[in-house]
């Protein structure tokens, strides 16, 4: 790559948050493999956790992500007793979604370990660069049409 091209890149916005993207989701792999978890299902645990009672539907939503592909996670957090089904009185079809004792106490475990990956990750910024940098990210995403 010659420096036009590496300059041209080190512009976009876009490349900038692919690379801390890809160093961020690296380390967060790395840190929950140790207790076989992976950080989309930590995602859709501390929905959970922080709203008992929702539908997958609604964790859906709230992540962003496709119906179809909360199937596996749920799965997998389930067969690891981490959350309970249950059917709603009025419509025996949705099935709310309440976190376990032990889905509390692995959530909380996954969370800490994503809160260590990401000190590492950012141990260049202080305080104050860490909560400015959300701020802004969260601008980039939050809000936005078609989120």
């Amino acid at each position: 790559m010659n420096d036009n091209e590496k300059s041209a890149l080190l512009s976009l916005v876009g490349y900038h948050l692919r690379r801390a993207s890809v160093f961020d989701l690296n380390g967060a792999v790395e840190a929950l493999a140790q207790v076989d978890a992976r950080p989309i299902s930590l995602s859709v645990l501390l929905c959970m956790v922080e709203k008992p009672g929702l539908t997958s539907a609604e964790i859906c939503r709230i992540l962003g992500m496709q119906r179809a592909n909360i199937v596996q996670f749920l799965t997998d957090l389930e067969a690891k007793g981490l959350f309970t089904r249950e059917a709603e009185a009025s419509d025996q079809r949705v099935q709310r979604l309440f976190p376990t004792q032990a889905g509390r106490e692995a959530a909380a475990d996954w969370l800490h370990r994503l809160n260590e990956h990401e000190d590492r990750m950012l141990e260049r910024l202080d305080a104050q660069e860490r909560a400015e940098l959300r701020r802004l990210l969260s601008k980039v995403w939050m809000d936005a049409p078609g989120r």
